[in-house]
Formats: C-alpha cells, structure tokens, sequence
C-alpha cells in the first residue's frame, strides 16, 4: 500500500509537465502540428519551422506568396485558438477516461483541545492531542456502458476540434494568399495608374505646344488638360488602395500596419492547375476530404453518444469502496491513551429509481442535440457542393478571360500608339486620342483585376476540396 500511494504521489508531482499524458488523450493530435511549427505540407517551403522576423525596414526586398503564408500561419492569433482548443478536447477525453480507474484519497489531520473543570473551590484541567489518518478507496466497477459512451463523445468531439483546426489553418493560409493578392493587384493598378498619368501629360504638352504655334484650338489643350487632371487623381487613389492593402498583409504576416512591403509583380508567372479535375471527381474529393465536413461528421458522432449517455444513465452502478482510519488521542491527565484503527470494504449497487424527471430531460436534450447535428451535417454537404461547383464554374469562365484579357491589352496598346501617331502629325482628333487612352487604361485595368480574380478562384477551389497548401502555392 505504502509502494502504492509512493507511486501515486510521484505521478501527481510530474502531472504538471506538459507531456504527461497517462491515459494517451493526445493521441489524435500527434499528427497536428503544435505553435512554433508549420501545418501542412511545409517540407515543400523550406522545412517546418517558423520563419524568423523580418529584416529592418530599410533593407528593402519583396515578400514571396509562400513566405506571407508561412508567417501568417506562425503569428495568426486564429491558429493559436484553435490549436488550444484541440487541447482543451483532449483534456476532456483524458477526464472521461479518467472515469475507469479508481480515486484514492488520504486526509490526515491533528488537532488539540483543552479543557477546563472547576467544581467547589476545585479546578481540574485536562489537556489532550488526537491525530486522525485515513486512506479511501473507491472504484466503479461496472456501470453498463456509461463511460464508454462519455469516452466516445469526448473523442469524436476531440476529432471534430482537430478537423475544425485544420479548418482554421486553411482559412489564416487563404485570407494570407488573398491580402497578398490584393497588395500585388494595387501594385499592378499604381503601375497602370502611373503609365496613364504618364501618356496623359504627353498628350497635353502636345496639345498645348500646338496650341502655343498656333496649330492647334484651345478646346484640344483643355480637353487633355481636363484627361491629365483625372489621370493624377486615378493616380492618387491607386496609391491610397495600395497603401491600404500594404497594410492588410502585413497584419495578416503579424507586422505593425504602416510596415512597408511589396511583392513579387511578375504577374506572368501562373500556378499550374494540374489538380484541377472533372467537376463530379472533385465533388467527391471534398465531401470526403473537407475538415468542415469531418468536423459536422464527428459532432454528430458525439451528439449520437451523447444518447446513449442519458439513456445508460437510468440503468445501475456497481462500485467498490474502502476505507483504512487510525485514530489516536493522548491526554495530558491521568487518562489511557486511545488508539483506534478502523478497516472497511465495501461492496455498492446504486439503482436510479426517481430525480425529479432530469435524466428524462437530459436524453430528450441529448436527441434534440443529435437532430441539430444532423441538420448541421446536411447543411455543410450542400454547402461544401456549392462551393466547389461555384469555383469551379467561375476558374473556367476566369481562365478563358484570362486570355481575351491579354489579346485586348495588346490591341488597346498598339490602338493608342497609332492615335498618339495621327494626333502628333496633325490628321488624329483630341477625341480619338483621349478614347484610345481611356481604352488602353480599361484594358490594362480589366488584365490585372482578371488576373487577380483567377488566383483567388484557384486557390478557392482549392479551399473548397479541403486540401489547400503550400503546393497551391509554389
């Protein structure tokens, strides 16, 4: 018994360590990557650790895709909450399959009383110390099924805390890649936005030397004024919609607003769509492979033990108690010492017989719940389907503009060079001028807004399969 309680004693000391985990509840995270490591495929980005703090921002430099999402998924406060969330589920599983081994308890106490008798003219005084040990044992020995009815809630509930986890990384990697996304758009708007107002005031120097030899009306020189003017106020805007996203991604990295960044503008370079399959394929890719579908599956696999919980709770327990006390008093008067050793065990049948109707409550609670989990269910199949079909849909339409977008870029620019050709030698109106500008800025704005639209709606697609990461990436 001594060995016992040695044993017990010297496990509650090493309980506080972090890896202590007796009865295996953190068996379903081992595959879960814990904060300060990547989740999914990081071997593909340079191994998992996270990436250190960026250089001062004077060093300059652009930030890759990979790299955005890598940080986003180091310092995103999301990951962190979902990731304790996972442990908050297996503690619980640890504590219901706490339920199958017996609970020891040992109280020790001492206390010290004095009294006092006075009884005519004549005053006694007796003085006395007790100590009291004791050592209980209980232990339920069969309750027909309700533990590993509560053990099996607690897992699937675990289960659907690390699919929801892994839920959460996916949508820190998805806004990260979107808000990157958004910065290299503004980059490329600032860039055409810059171009415009540069072409614009060509033109309206032209216009005015004209104007200034006398070869040319003052309506041209205004009419180009007017068209420079908009292009410097299209400019200013630019900038502030760069700004604006600069500041979007580098909170989505964990970096203060005003930190300057810019990425890669090599807008030629597209990510493959090899994963890209027929749409019924990958319809059954993501109902089987979404962790928001893994998530509903486990929460109503728990909600169904959660049942059978309430309904083994109206059936009896069968336990064993045991109990091990000394008692010992000494007195300070001319009184025998007690000692007092008591033993007992103790074979226990509880049977429910009335609780004011809880129990029948609890399992009609418990039905209700596994109602909601199954509407739950249905609504993330149709939801997970929608999502697919629609991103699916919108990367073909995406990538047949993707190329009309490119054509008329090149049509647009050869058409403004031909007006600003006709206009220099006196044969081109203003009006001609000013539309093949306005058309070559729409153009080159509808190039980089299809551009970023296709990115988004692949890595949607990629997203609503459940299987986005640093592959969708590279």
């Amino acid at each position: 018994m001594r060995r016992l309680v040695l044993a017990l004693t010297l496990a509650a000391g090493v309980s506080g360590a972090a890896a202590f985990d007796p009865l295996g509840s953190r068996g379903e995270l081992a595959a879960v990557a814990p904060p300060g490591q990547l989740p999914l495929d990081a071997g593909l980005v340079g191994g998992p650790a996270c990436p250190g703090p960026l250089p001062a921002p004077a060093a300059g430099g652009t930030i890759s895709l990979a790299e955005a999402v890598k940080r986003a998924l180091c310092r995103d406060p999301r990951t962190r909450a979902a990731w304790a969330e996972s442990q908050l589920q297996a503690a619980r599983l640890g504590a219901a399959r706490a339920a199958y081994l017996p609970t020891i308890n040992a109280t020790l106490s001492q206390a010290r009383a004095g009294q006092t008798v006075a009884q005519g003219g004549t005053t006694a005084r007796n003085d006395s110390t007790s100590r009291v040990g004791q050592f209980e044992l209980a232990w339920n020995l069969f309750d027909f099924g309700q533990r590993e009815a509560n053990v099996e809630s607690a897992r699937q509930t675990l289960l659907a805390a690390v699919a929801s986890q892994n839920l959460g990384v996916q949508t820190v990697f998805l806004d990260a890649a979107n808000a990157y996304f958004a910065l290299l758009s503004a980059q490329g708007e600032l860039a055409v936005a810059r171009e415009v107002e540069r072409i614009n005031l060509q033109s309206f120097m032209a216009a005015e030397a004209k104007h200034a030899a006398g070869v040319g009306d003052l309506t041209s020189k205004l009419q180009t004024q007017t068209a420079f003017a908009q292009a410097v106020l299209a400019r200013v805007r630019a900038e502030g919609t760069l700004a604006n996203a600069r500041g979007r991604l580098a909170v989505a990295i964990g970096e203060a607003p005003d930190r300057p960044l810019a990425v890669d503008a090599d807008d030629a370079r597209l990510p493959d769509t090899a994963f890209v399959k027929d749409v019924g394929e990958m319809l059954e890719l993501a109902q089987a492979a979404h962790p928001e579908l893994a998530a509903a599956r486990a929460r109503l696999a728990a909600a169904r033990s959660r049942i059978a919980v309430a309904e083994r709770a109206y059936l009896p327990t069968l336990s064993v108690a045991a109990s091990r006390s000394h008692t010992g008093r000494d007195y300070s008067a001319d009184l025998p010492d007690i000692a007092q050793r008591d033993r007992s065990v103790a074979l226990q049948l509880a049977v429910p017989i009335f609780d004011g109707f809880s129990r029948h409550y609890q399992t009609r609670a418990a039905k209700a719940e596994f109602d909601l989990a199954s509407a739950d269910l249905q609504s993330v199949e149709q939801k997970v389907a929608l999502e697919v079909w629609q991103a699916w849909q919108s990367l073909q339409s995406e990538t047949q503009a993707l190329g009309s977008t490119e054509k008329l870029l090149g049509y647009a620019t050869q058409s403004l060079e031909v007006a600003q050709g006709r206009f220099k030698a006196g044969v081109g109106s203003t009006l001609e001028l000013l539309e093949a500008q306005r058309a070559m800025a729409d153009a080159a704005q509808q190039r980089i807004n299809t551009l970023a639209t296709w990115r988004a709606t692949r890595l949607r697609l990629a997203a609503s399969l459940g299987r986005i990461g640093f592959w969708s990436v590279r």
